[in-house]
């Protein structure tokens, strides 16, 4: 079975993580965000308490498996932030620098969730609509409206050709059909993390130009699937993330 919900926002902001002052951002939440967004919907601690770079919900996503649609264009939009140089040695806490940031304007995704021992507690929170930490997508400004679209049989896609429509990670033996995709992106997004916020995995993956607002995202054609999970979720085609 597959939980599926939809989230969206104003803005949204997931900075790569080489960018320092002036910060990128993803077209959509990697996998790591993903992670924390199900972490903040059923309250999972990350205990910073006992040290700052702590992320303990990690030990509670190892088994559980996503995978991310678009559902409206990427679109950007650039501009500065006023930051106040709290570290000044002089003390003047009225001096500001200004930044630059790229956030992500009337974002909206899809998401799907399977296995996992979090299963269970992820489907009744999103029934009830009770979030135990406020869900936002990438910084905390960007509050995120989740809508709940229900829990769904999958059957999953044996042919080496087919269509899919999400995001798709390359893994080994994947061939993208870039003839019949037409416009496609590619990003190497973080994967999975410790539970001390390093970094264990990334993994590169495509995903499609949108133009339409009211269009799915997809499809994205592949000559062969390779490793590639796909399954049937309802009307659509899901490309999964492997297991964390």
């Amino acid at each position: 079975m597959v939980l599926v919900f939809d989230v969206a926002a104003e803005l949204a902001m997931f900075r790569k993580s080489y960018t320092t002052t002036s910060q990128v951002s993803y077209p959509f939440p990697p996998p790591t965000a993903i992670a924390g967004l199900l972490a903040a919907v059923t309250g999972i601690g990350h205990d910073a308490g006992n040290g700052c770079k702590n992320a303990a919900y990690w030990r509670e996503m190892a088994g559980t498996r996503v995978a991310l649609g678009l559902r409206n264009p990427v679109r950007w939009l650039s501009t500065t932030v006023n930051l106040i140089k709290y570290k000044n040695p002089n003390g003047n806490m009225g001096e500001h620098i200004q930044s630059k940031h790229q956030l992500v304007k009337k974002p909206h995704y899809r998401i799907y969730v399977s296995g996992g021992g979090m299963y269970a507690e992820i489907k009744r929170r999103l029934e009830k609509r009770e979030f135990i930490f406020t869900p936002y997508l990438g910084v905390a400004y960007a509050l995120a409206d989740i809508k709940y679209l229900g829990e769904f049989d999958e059957e999953e896609i044996a042919d080496q050709e087919s269509f899919v429509n999400t995001v798709i990670p390359l893994y080994e033996g994947v061939q993208p059909d870039i003839k019949k995709c037409g416009a496609v992106h590619r990003e190497i997004v973080p994967f999975r993390l410790d539970e001390h916020r390093q970094l264990k995995d990334t993994v590169t993956v495509i995903y499609p130009e949108i133009v339409d607002r009211e269009a799915d995202s997809g499809p994205l054609w592949l000559k062969a699937r390779g490793k590639l999970v796909i399954s049937q979720v309802g009307g659509e085609r899901v490309a999964w993330f492997e297991r964390w």
